[in-house]
């Protein structure tokens, strides 16, 4: 990861030294607000925008000493150095201002550099050959591609959204007064703090990471996949782990650090090993597996088998002692409403969305939401008085709950590793396998679902199973078609800012109508 940042407006803050100085010079009365912006339309409002551009090249030349960095980038730059982040600070700035006397912009930029610790090893710690002033825009452009950058970070949408942009850079809108617009598609940050916690590994990381590989120097890469966590691979002399950080806020009530732990005390076979666990920072430190992610076209029976037979055998600790620790699955259902009524809230949250993108709200309002209202409605009346019955204890499943190839590793030995269980938890054997065969990120052929079943029954020793899947399976692909949505929903765009991850909801729509038909062809 290379990270490049704009210098102007991103990490030195005008706002103040230009009120400061317009105020010297008596051009704007007191009581304006300190806002460079406000300043500027103020002066042109009253026909000087001379004045304007002369105190520009005063501000950016003498006067640049004396303005402030914006608040926690000089963590952010002194976090990065430390963790060995390769940052670079890329700049368009004309060497003299275009009005007034010509001062010497680029030595004030280095001036201000050097003042606020960037070269200090005590302090921050950059190279000089990490900074780059540019004569041109479309130098800085070039920069950007030559330097190799892989995220960068500007105050001006219409750079980042330039044609001449450098292509595959992630571009990140650093936006202090939220004015983002979401259309333009740039991922936006309102703050430097925002910025660390995004791309940088936090201090609670770092101790993590250190306790368990005994204090050596650590280099961290993070590891992409993540929907709502961020992901670590650490690694020293010492050996390698894997940091987990789970997202939580208020608007999600899932507490997936505690689900996933309990999960784990299970003694899971074929999973990373759990090393350490800090329930303060909600981190988890787990072995490395060394092995990649199957797609749709690579898996074979056997694998699928591999599946069967992890999900079988973790039944065995149903009996355990551990097992009274381990919550209801996310979304658990143990009655036949329950499966009804979860599909059915989960169309409700789309339908009552404010704003619509694209075809969003015609396809919940005139496709997936009267689908889901035949189906509940006859589902209804097939299940008659045992509608409401719930599922026996001994008929229920320890679940992973969120089960599939998108969740598995293949090592070169051809065996298959589980992980992620922040949804686990006890639920109904028939919502385990619908979900298996209808998530869409690496999707399994209905085929195997004979084979699933007959082993999963005879594992709960449940004779109403097949039947139950068979009648639920539909509803549950149009769950499906829901899960894809959730890009829709601010809580779950929330986590997957934490994961960072860009806006996907054009795809998203185009995939939850695939699910639809699927769902459609089941009935």
């Amino acid at each position: 990861m290379i990270i490049g940042v704009d210098f102007d407006n991103t990490i030195v803050c005008y706002d103040g030294i230009f009120h400061r100085v317009a105020l010297e010079r008596g051009l704007i009365p007191a009581d304006l607000p300190q806002d460079k912006t406000t300043i500027r339309n103020h002066l042109r409002q009253i026909g000087q925008e001379p004045d304007w551009t002369e105190m520009q090249g005063y501000v950016y030349g003498p006067r640049l000493i004396d303005a402030q960095a914006y608040p926690a980038v000089l963590d952010f730059f002194r976090a990065a150095v430390k963790q060995g982040v390769e940052v670079r600070i890329v700049s368009h700035k004309t060497k003299h201002p275009f009005l007034g006397e010509q001062h010497d912009l680029h030595a004030a930029a280095w001036g201000w550099l050097e003042a606020n610790g960037f070269f200090d090893p005590a302090r921050i710690g950059m190279r000089r050959d990490q900074v780059f002033l540019e004569l041109t825009k479309e130098s800085k452009h070039q920069r950007i591609g030559t330097l190799g950058c892989t995220h960068f970070i500007d105050d001006l949408p219409e750079f980042l959204l330039d044609p001449g942009f450098p292509v595959g850079v992630e571009r990140i809108h650093f936006d202090p007064c939220g004015t983002a617009r979401p259309e333009n598609g740039l991922r936006s940050a309102q703050s430097w703090s925002q910025i660390t916690g995004e791309l940088l590994v936090n201090p609670s990381v770092l101790d993590l990471a250190c306790s368990v590989l005994s204090g050596a120097e650590i280099n961290f890469k993070p590891v992409s996949g993540g929907a709502n966590n961020r992901i670590f691979h650490a690694m020293a002399a010492s050996g390698e782990v894997i940091i987990k950080a789970y997202h939580h806020s208020t608007a999600d009530q899932r507490d997936r650090f505690a689900a996933e732990q309990h999960f784990y005390h299970l003694d899971l076979p074929a999973t990373p090993q759990p090393l350490a666990w800090d329930a303060e920072n909600r981190l988890g430190a787990f072995s490395v597996i060394h092995g990649r992610k199957l797609t749709t076209d690579e898996v074979t029976a056997e694998d699928v088998q591999q599946c069967i037979e992890w999900i079988s055998g973790i039944q065995k600790a149903r009996q355990h002692h551990e097992a009274a620790d381990v919550a209801l699955a996310a979304d658990a259902c143990l009655s036949i409403e329950d499966h009804i009524s979860l599909v059915e809230r989960r169309v409700k949250r789309l339908l009552d969305i404010g704003e619509d993108h694209g075809d969003f709200r015609s396809f919940v309002s005139e496709a997936l939401a009267p689908h889901v209202e035949d189906m509940a409605a006859r589902l209804r009346e097939v299940a008659g008085a045992l509608l409401d019955v719930p599922l026996p204890m001994e008929h229920r499943v320890l679940s992973p709950s969120d089960f599939g190839f998108h969740n598995a590793l293949k090592d070169e030995a051809g065996k298959l590793w589980f992980f992620d269980f922040e949804y686990a938890g006890w639920d109904d054997p028939a919502k385990l396998l619908c979900d298996f065969f209808c998530q869409p990120q690496v999707p399994v052929s209905i085929e195997h679902a004979d084979r699933f079943l007959e082993t999963l029954q005879m594992a709960v020793g449940d004779e109403d199973l097949p039947a139950r899947y068979k009648m639920l399976l539909p509803l549950h692909a149009a769950k499906w078609a829901c899960i894809l949505l959730n890009e829709f929903l601010k809580p779950d765009a929330e986590r997957r800012r934490f994961a960072g991850l860009q806006d996907r909801r054009v795809a998203q729509l185009e995939k939850a109508r695939a699910m639809l038909a699927k769902s459609i062809s089941f009935c």
